[in-house]
């Protein structure tokens, strides 16, 4: 009872309160008997004997139950036979992969503790990034908070296990428990935050027979409808198994609101806080991906769960062990995807409904994008000749190439085909900007459709003299949550070119009127123009 009370709160409620039935019921029982086992005793002596006939089985020393009845029916044993040969596979399955399923405890100094439980999904176990805004805060005492989760040893011999990133980011200290039970320090090689990826290294790991590795498949083999098993530690459950199917694959971050360029395939097996980290197996018992999310919006398996493919495992694992971190290389581009936008608003940018890939919205000075000479608005539909369908596609075809490989970018613009060539490099430290979103103080305006957007636009130009400057935006409004900031100047909306804010608020008030409910700013800040979507109210 005492190691279920630290695996949910529910369970020992529900234990406590039935061992509370069954205590008192032995003991009202107990007390009856002596009752009437005294009265006996008392009154009628002679009948203690028939008391002992009462309560003894009546039946011969060598009685036994009826053994098990034999299935008589043909198709019925056929059957069963069946099933019971299938369900043999996941037993096997369990005991090929099971031995190379860790347990990792993580310890980290905490000064308050911040609770991420984003609206529409939960991840007790995803990073900080993945959470939004407006998440409830639970402040605590300085000290040592411990985190529970999973992994999985990849090379049996050198000691080297993955798990997830945010299970080990900042700790202190890591132990891992093994399948023989046998408790481990830890230390890690490397991380690729973005991917929330990490390799450790079992330190003094005895390759016992007990223990096993297991080896990453490929992960673009991976079907719609294939049999999976998902193995971790809920709720520090260890060893625990559960099985399903794979849901969807290459499931965008974008779709699910997710940072990051990793695309996951989806299962419907059971995955809960402390599965994170442990290996999605394959019917050969190879893994093919490792468990990291749930959607949920009360917190627990609703089905629907999210695995890294082992594919881009390998890749991350493989240049982290060989170079001491992850190298990515970038094209210096933000993307939206085209696939987003309603059809108004793609007549309005004279886009063909059926048209797929990334929008770019901004290009970085001194990029490889900037130097093949990608624009805003440019739509990638082809990297190297395989198609672009959506942001994460480019992402995932370039960050791992090797710096200095040169790209062949098939792109769609205003209509007309182009292929440019960009070199692309390793990604460098400054790479994402911080936007400043903090606003300066400013004179009062008039209420305005602007202003119910939280733009105040000033007459001022940029420094060539064109556009309209931003003289603040209001912190938390669509405007912001956009991407404008202070100080940026408005080229065009919707591919218009505009020179004062009149402009501007004409052509957004049509938008309002219109069916297209998305507004296309081409915005210059310092320098490079970026382009921001605005959705009308």
């Amino acid at each position: 009872m005492a190691e279920v009370f630290f695996k949910s709160n529910k369970v020992v409620h529900f234990m406590k309160a039935r061992m509370k039935n069954v205590v008192v019921a032995g003991v009202s029982v107990a007390a009856l008997f002596g009752v009437v086992s005294a009265g006996v005793l008392i009154f009628s002596p002679q009948q203690l004997s028939r008391v002992k006939e009462f309560v003894t089985a009546q039946a011969s020393p060598d009685y036994k139950l009826p053994a098990p009845a034999l299935q008589t029916t043909p198709a019925v044993g056929a059957d069963v036979a069946f099933l019971k040969s299938f369900s043999k596979i996941f037993a096997n399955l369990a005991k090929e992969a099971r031995p190379a399923l860790i347990m990792i405890m993580s310890e980290k100094k905490v000064a308050t503790q911040q609770q991420v439980f984003p609206e529409d999904f939960f991840f007790p176990f995803m990073p900080p990034q993945f959470g939004g805004p407006g998440n409830p805060k639970k402040k605590r005492p300085q000290g040592l908070e411990t985190d529970a989760g999973s992994g999985f040893i990849v090379d049996l011999k050198n000691g080297y296990a993955v798990t997830n990133n945010h299970m080990i980011e900042d700790a202190e200290k890591i132990t891992v428990t093994t399948f023989d039970n046998h408790k481990y320090k830890a230390k890690v090689i490397g991380t690729a935050k973005s991917l929330d990826i990490a390799v450790l290294k079992i330190e003094d790991l005895k390759a016992t027979e007990q223990l096993k590795q297991l080896s990453l498949a490929d992960s673009d083999k991976v079907d719609v409808g294939d049999w999976v098993i998902a193995l971790g530690a809920p709720f520090e459950l260890p060893q625990t198994l559960t099985m399903g199917v794979v849901s969807a694959v290459k499931r965008s971050g974008d779709v699910l609101g997710l940072n990051g360029p990793n695309s996951f395939i989806q299962i419907d097996a059971a995955i809960n806080p402390g599965n994170s980290g442990g290996p999605l197996v394959s019917l050969e018992g190879q893994a093919i991906g490792m468990n990291t999310a749930i959607y949920s919006k009360n917190g627990t398996n609703v089905g629907i769960g999210f695995s890294i493919p082992s594919n881009t495992i390998r890749l991350v694992a493989d240049s982290i062990i060989n170079n001491g971190k992850l190298t990515q290389s970038y094209l210096g581009i933000e993307l939206y995807d085209v696939a987003k936008f309603s059809s108004s608003a793609l007549k309005e940018m004279k886009i063909d409904a059926n048209t797929e890939g990334g929008l770019v919205m901004r290009v970085i000075p001194g990029s490889p994008a900037a130097k093949a000479g990608l624009q805003p608005y440019d739509i990638i539909q082809t990297a190297n000749g395989a198609p672009v369908k959506s942001p994460s596609d480019i992402q995932a075809q370039i960050m791992f190439l090797k710096p200095g490989t040169t790209v062949k970018i098939g792109v769609l613009r205003n209509g007309k085909e182009l292929t440019l060539t960009a070199t692309v490099t390793e990604i460098p430290l400054n790479a994402s900007d911080k936007i400043d979103k903090s606003g300066k103080p400013h004179s009062n305006k008039e209420k305005s459709l602007l202003s119910d957007y939280g733009i105040y636009l000033s007459e001022e130009k940029n420094k060539n003299g064109k556009g309209v400057k931003i003289d603040k935006v209001a912190p938390g409004s669509v405007a912001d949550m956009a991407g404008l900031q202070t100080g940026d100047s408005i080229l065009q909306v919707n591919k218009k070119p505009v020179s004062s804010p009149d402009d501007v608020e004409d052509i957004l008030e049509k938008a309002k009127k219109s069916d297209i409910n998305t507004a296309f700013l081409l915005v210059d800040r310092d320098g490079s123009q970026s382009a921001i979507i605005l959705q009308v109210q």
